[in-house]
């Protein structure tokens, strides 16, 4: 079915469908676009659960928010507020919202894009078939050329393929000041750090087993992993079983994420699957070197500007960090051009008149 769309005074009016509850690189992303997206004057809403954890944020952001609630009687009610708005697109940013949005799609004659940020390859079952077919699913944003090529490879057609990849904010990552107290805290030792979700997809293992080797050397690192998520507690089980209690540390989630970046002297991104990695391209704004496992949306994303190791190689990872540390003038040049990299590739200015250029060829 080909959805006819009116013609848009100036720029599109978009509702941003999205079910996870969690927080992480893509709901971050998403209120950075839907917030860039309001200010340029786009009429934007979200649909997210109430109970998740981008309606609070986005709600503080000054954002015009749904509450979705997942029963019948609360998707009739989000079709209704919708149908008010004069929508030109549906955006999915998740699987749950696609499912909602191929469901829109139908009772608003609206055409449904959806932002595609993992790399994983789409199923072959007949509910994947159906769900992903681009006789319903009128176009993808990939995050990346990986993202783009994973969907190409599962039969999506390539020209309903548009690409824009995640952003961050360089200007406001290149002024972010360094904080000697933070610093101070881990003593004079090198500090050596990851940011994500605690869960075997982000192979903090790896990174635990490369920390006791180096331990096992002498070699006077830190380390900090901020996060959370179900393998917290079997990571701290891990911690303890290598010997590293008081040197390798797992505070949780927190909130200022990329001032703990800012304080590093290596980022540290053993993720066993990435589509494109928030995290790394932000280390990369903020002048900070990266060694990471060889993920290809991570190996794409640093773009030669890091150290990559196999993902299934603590000793490789271990050799990789000391010969970093080790080496200060090479790691300050690879920060030098990673930051100039992303100054010229990842400022959320591009993602936004990417994704603004895919929405327009969507008819």
């Amino acid at each position: 079915m080909n959805i006819p769309v009116a013609p848009a005074c100036g720029f599109p009016r978009v509702a941003h469908l999205h079910t996870n509850l969690n927080w992480g690189g893509g709901e971050s992303q998403l209120l950075a676009l839907a917030v860039r997206l309001q200010a340029r004057g786009s009429f934007t809403v979200l649909v997210t659960p109430a109970r998740g954890a981008l309606y609070p944020r986005a709600r503080c952001a000054g954002l015009r928010v749904l509450a979705l609630e997942e029963t019948r009687a609360g998707r009739r009610q989000i079709r209704l507020d919708l149908q008010e708005f004069g929508l030109t697109h549906l955006n999915a940013h998740d699987s749950g919202a696609t499912s909602l949005g191929l469901w829109l799609r139908r009772r608003l004659g609206v055409p449904l894009v959806l932002t595609r940020r993992i790399a994983s390859p789409l199923r072959r079952n007949p509910l994947s078939r159906w769900k992903y077919s681009p006789r319903r699913l009128d176009a993808v944003i990939a995050v990346s050329r990986t993202v783009r090529d994973v969907m190409i490879s599962s039969g999506y057609p390539a020209d309903r393929i548009h690409l824009a990849g995640d952003g961050v904010d360089t200007a406001a990552l290149g002024r972010m000041p360094a904080d000697p107290e933070f610093r101070a805290r881990y003593g004079s030792d090198y500090l050596v750090g990851g940011l994500g979700r605690l869960s075997w997809k982000k192979n903090w293992r790896l990174m635990i087993r490369a920390a006791e080797i180096l331990a096992r050397e002498s070699f006077p690192v830190q380390w900090v992993v901020a996060g959370d998520g179900p393998d917290r507690a079997e990571l701290h089980a891990a911690v303890r079983a290598a010997g590293l209690e008081g040197r390798f540390h797992l505070p949780g989630f927190r909130e200022d994420a990329a001032r703990l970046l800012r304080q590093l002297d290596l980022l540290c991104f053993p993720s066993r699957m990435e589509g494109a990695s928030v995290t790394v391209r932000e280390a990369m704004a903020l002048g900070v070197p990266v060694v990471a496992a060889d993920a290809p949306g991570v190996v794409e994303s640093l773009a030669g500007h890091g150290w990559i190791v196999p993902g299934d190689d603590p000793g490789a990872l271990a050799a990789a960090v000391r010969a970093a540390l080790e080496n200060p003038a090479a790691r300050q040049a690879q920060a030098a051009a990673a930051r100039e990299f992303a100054g010229l590739h990842y400022d959320y200015e591009q993602t936004l008149a990417a994704t603004l250029a895919a929405y327009g060829a969507v008819h």
